[in-house]
This record gives C-alpha cells, sequence and structure tokens, in this order.
C-alpha cells in the first residue's frame, strides 16, 4: 500500500542525495539514496527508474563504475516499460545517456555511439520534449566526435543546436555546452577558422550568465586556446591556458581533469614556440597526471603521447618518437574508428627496423 506524501517524500530524498553530490558529500548522498530506494519500492516503476537513475550518479562518483552501469540500466529498462507517458520517454533518454557518457568518460566511445543510437531508434516513435532531445543529441555528437564519427556529430550538434534555439524553454547553458562542442567539433577536424566563431559564442554565452570568473567559463576558454594555436595567435592562446589554470586550480586543485588537460595543451603552445625542454617536462607532468586519475590505457592518454613523439622527432630521436607513436595507437585501436584521423597519423610513421 502507498502510504499518502510517499510520492513527495521520494522527490524530497533524491533531491537532497543530488544537492549531497554536489557538494561532495558521498556519505550523504549514498544516505538518502537509500532512503529513496524504500521509498520507491511501492510507488512502481517510473519511481524506481528514477532511483535507480539518481543512485549510479552516487555510484560512479565513488568509483564503483559497474555498479553505476548496472543503475543506469536497470532504470533504462524500467522506463521502458512506460514510454508512452512524458515521464517515461523523459527518463530512458536521461538513463541511456547517462549510461553512454559513463562510458565514454571511461573512453568507451564505440560502446557509447552503439548505447545512444539503439536509444534514439526507440526514442523517434514516441515524441520526446524538444529540450530532452536536445540534451541527448548534444551527447550524441560528443560521443560520435570522440569515436571519429564526425559527420554523425555534426548532424546531431546541429539537431541540438535548432532544438535549443526553437525551444520555448530558454537554455542559455544548453546552448553554450553545443557551440562549445561545435567548436571542437570543427578543431578536431582541423578547421581552426570554423571553430573559432562557436567556441567565442560559448564563452560569452557562459559568461553571461555565470560571470567572467566561473569555473565552466574557464573551461570555454581553455578549449578556445588551441583552436587560436591552430590560427597561429599564441599569445592569446596562452593567456587564456594560463588564467585558466589559474581557475582550475583554485577551484579544483592540480589533480583535477580540466587542469592537467589545459596543461597539456600549454606543453603543446610550448612546444610549437620551440622550448623544447620546458614542453618535455609539461608533456611528462601531463601524461603522468592522466595515467594516474584514468589508467594507462585510456584514450585521453593518446594526444599526449603523439605530441610527445613529435616532440622526439624534432630532437632526432627516432626510436623513442616510434615507440611512443606505437604505444598511442595501440590504446587507440578498438576504442575509436579505424579511420579515425588521429589513428591514421600515427599509422603513417614507418615502422622502426628490427
Amino acid at each position: 500500500m502507498t502510504l499518502p506524501g510517499s510520492a513527495a517524500l521520494l522527490r524530497e530524498a533524491l533531491t537532497d542525495c543530488l544537492q549531497a553530490l554536489d557538494a561532495g558529500d558521498h556519505p550523504r548522498a549514498r544516505a538518502c539514496a537509500g532512503r529513496a530506494a524504500l521509498l520507491a519500492d511501492d510507488l512502481g516503476p517510473l519511481a524506481e527508474a528514477n532511483t535507480h537513475l539518481v543512485t549510479g550518479f552516487v555510484d560512479h562518483a565513488v568509483g564503483e563504475v559497474t555498479t553505476a552501469v548496472g543503475r543506469f540500466t536497470e532504470a533504462a529498462e524500467l522506463a521502458a516499460q512506460h514510454l508512452c507517458e512524458p515521464e517515461g520517454i523523459q527518463l530512458f533518454l536521461h538513463a541511456r545517456r547517462e549510461l553512454a557518457a559513463l562510458h565514454r568518460v571511461h573512453g568507451r566511445y564505440l560502446r557509447a555511439e552503439a548505447i545512444l543510437h539503439e536509444a534514439l531508434a526507440i526514442a523517434d516513435d514516441h515524441e520526446p520534449a524538444p529540450e530532452d532531445l536536445a540534451v541527448f543529441h548534444n551527447e550524441f555528437g560528443m560521443v560520435c566526435k570522440y569515436s571519429g564519427n564526425f559527420e554523425r556529430a555534426a548532424a546531431s550538434y546541429d539537431i541540438a543546436l535548432t532544438l535549443l534555439e526553437t525551444s520555448d524553454i530558454a537554455d542559455d547553458l544548453g546552448l553554450a555546452d553545443v557551440h562549445h562542442n561545435i567548436g571542437g567539433l570543427a578543431h578536431a577536424r582541423g578547421d581552426y577558422a570554423a571553430a573559432e566563431a562557436p567556441a567565442r559564442r560559448a564563452v560569452a554565452i557562459r559568461e553571461r550568465a555565470l560571470g567572467p570568473t566561473h569555473p565552466e567559463v574557464a573551461a570555454d576558454r581553455a578549449a578556445l586556446a588551441p583552436i587560436l594555436m591552430g590560427l597561429g595567435r599564441l599569445e592569446e592562446a596562452e593567456a587564456l591556458l594560463r588564467d585558466a589554470m589559474v581557475t582550475f586550480e583554485a577551484a579544483y586543485g592540480p589533480a583535477h581533469y580540466d587542469y592537467v588537460i589545459a596543461r597539456g595543451n600549454l606543453a603543446a603552445l610550448i612546444h610549437q614556440l620551440g622550448h623544447h625542454e620546458a614542453a618535455e617536462d609539461l608533456y611528462q607532468q601531463t601524461l603522468d597526471a592522466l595515467e594516474t586519475s584514468l589508467g594507462s590505457e585510456h584514450p585521453d592518454l593518446a594526444p599526449v603521447l603523439a605530441n610527445l613523439a613529435d616532440l622526439h622527432r624534432t630532437l632526432g630521436n627516432p626510436e623513442r618518437a616510434r615507440s611512443l607513436d606505437t604505444r598511442a595507437g595501440a590504446i587507440l585501436t578498438g576504442a575509436v574508428r579505424a579511420d579515425h584521423p588521429t589513428l591514421g597519423v600515427l599509422n603513417k610513421w614507418p615502422s622502426m627496423p628490427s
């Protein structure tokens, strides 16, 4: 029997859980998730789906990745029983998106792409809300960019942007996310001129929404920097990276992913300026930090390894360069599409004689 007020108590428990997660209070988040699970038992599949979804956030935050995968999978399966209801299709897309995002964060890009492709085929028959579909397509675009499926990524970003621009619900931060990602895709394709405008648009939108000192604004500026490097505007790029690193260190500490990636881009800039010894040191710091936080086989290591290899070729160390390229290629093989441009660059170098 469902007690009066149980649904309200469940909403309160889930809200408390998310607030605790935002505050970094994982024990409190876990306790709130446990309370929510007890309440959801009597409230039906959608209540259970929502609880599994939020509990999956907690599991992932504390490093229980396999458990989080199970939570997101169960949430999607429960929601799939009610796809004709607005809450059902919303929860289904959210759970599938979070499952794919988890795989993306851990470098399993092709798996993430397959999850989203399958979910989109199901969602197409159930008229999800435009704002939910926009967020879903933004994630699909990110996954496809990382996997090397650039045409699909571009199409998804275009859909997300159109949905957000025509939706009745204003979402400036959502627009900033999509513009940021459109710039990132153009950068990945080597089209720096096309990348600059959306990247600057993301900075402007998010700065207006959050203020100039917010870490998320710093992340937009840090993403603009390598685009400017490609355009040869190194002075502005360096200033953006150094300012972003100050913001990241103050907000998160020097081990945080955003700080580490910005340092890797600073290494590439210093390398481009010809300061080889300083660049090598920064590359190595970046590589060590990524290995510590992500493991030795994560695809995010590959660009740093490739840049370090390029530096060693410049320094006349072809064997060391080949070794680094080989490792980068091995990491990417199976994680991205076979025609991914980075793999193509890595494979162009001749093998060392035995």
